[in-house]
């Protein structure tokens, strides 16, 4: 018992002098229910809103490792493949392709008659990147699930050659087409007069 418990027990003619006017226990105990209910209330909703955070966070997290980023040549990262050891081998294999790729790319600079027409082809040429990268994301998930694969392995190698060839294609379209421009100017001459 606590001091000013005690106090009050020993003193009790001087605190309970007058009595206590109609239905005040009543009230007072309503109140305390009150003050009960508002407390079982805050607790559900912050339980509540520990919930929904978790929620908002997971499924956050989920579209952020589902999400879709490209870089500049085309390569894309796409639906939760997220990292697989492919091996050192496979690896050089691809940084080749990759690099083989990037130069058939700033070719296009080169051999494509001015600047518009040289967006245009990268840009179709992205296209046709991205199409093989949304494959290679396809082919990286099963081999995932199945790493000791030879013919997964063999196809993910071939999507990284496919690339190359390609990007060898839309080179020499070019090529040819810049080819047949310069005999078309050399054909068209004027023959000078004697």
């Amino acid at each position: 018992m606590s001091f000013l418990e005690k106090k009050i027990k020993d003193n009790t003619d001087f605190f309970d002098n007058q009595p206590l006017p109609e239905g005040h226990k009543k009230r007072f105990s309503d109140r305390l229910d009150n003050i009960r209910r508002e407390e079982i209330k805050s607790d559900r909703w912050s339980n509540f809103m520990r919930i929904a955070a978790v929620a908002i966070i997971l499924i956050s997290g989920y579209f952020v490792i589902r999400n879709i980023s490209f870089d500049e040549i085309g390569n894309a990262v796409m639906d939760g493949v997220t990292e697989i050891s492919l091996g050192t081998e496979i690896e050089n294999v691809f940084a080749y392709y990759d690099a083989l790729s990037q130069q058939k790319v700033n070719e296009i600079d080169e051999l494509a008659p001015n600047e518009t027409e040289a967006a245009r082809i990268k840009q179709i040429a992205q296209a046709q990147l991205q199409d093989l990268d949304a494959n290679l994301a396809e082919i990286e998930k099963e081999y995932a699930k199945y790493p000791e694969s030879k013919q997964l392995k063999a196809a993910l190698v071939n999507n990284k050659r496919k690339k190359a060839e390609i990007m060898d294609n839309i080179l020499k379209q070019l090529d040819e087409a810049k080819i047949a421009q310069e005999n078309q100017q050399t054909q068209i001459e004027p023959i000078s007069n004697p």
